[in-house]
């Protein structure tokens, strides 16, 4: 099993709840924009943030994916999304809009959601065929 980090705040058991990765360089870009995505949050709104974002799902395996009732084509099968958990509501557009740019930068076709329990992100769309930015709200 690895263990560490390959980021400063993201440690590999947050990103593989099973313990089996495997590491692309893929994962190791989402991870990068995932960690600017902290150092964001960290400076726009350091008492949220002091606590860091708390992922529940990254990676997962196919197994486990079926297990939480993921699409069979999800984009954690790839380890390019990552469900936090810990983002307030109010926060929600302000996350989008640095999401978004952080995907600009990186040249990717990224997306959010909008669920009760947080935001996910990737940084994976286009494999859906998407070729903008993608915001979906499910907390209806």
């Amino acid at each position: 099993m690895i263990t560490g980090r390959i980021v400063p705040n993201f440690r590999i058991e947050e990103i593989s709840s099973r313990g089996d990765l495997t590491v692309t360089p893929e994962l190791v870009e989402f991870l990068q924009m995932a960690q600017a995505l902290r150092e964001w949050a960290s400076s726009a709104y350091p008492q949220f943030a002091k606590q860091g974002l708390i992922i529940s799902n990254m990676y997962r395996t196919e197994k486990h994916n079926k297990e939480v009732g993921g699409s069979s084509n999800s984009a954690h099968l790839d380890g390019r999304a990552m469900d936090i958990t810990n983002v307030p509501q109010e926060l929600f557009k302000a996350f989008t809009v640095a999401w978004q740019v952080i995907c600009s930068i990186y040249g990717k076709v990224g997306g959010i959601g909008y669920y009760r329990w947080g935001i996910h992100i990737t940084d994976y769309e286009d494999k859906f065929g998407h070729k903008t930015f993608q915001i979906r709200d499910y907390r209806r």
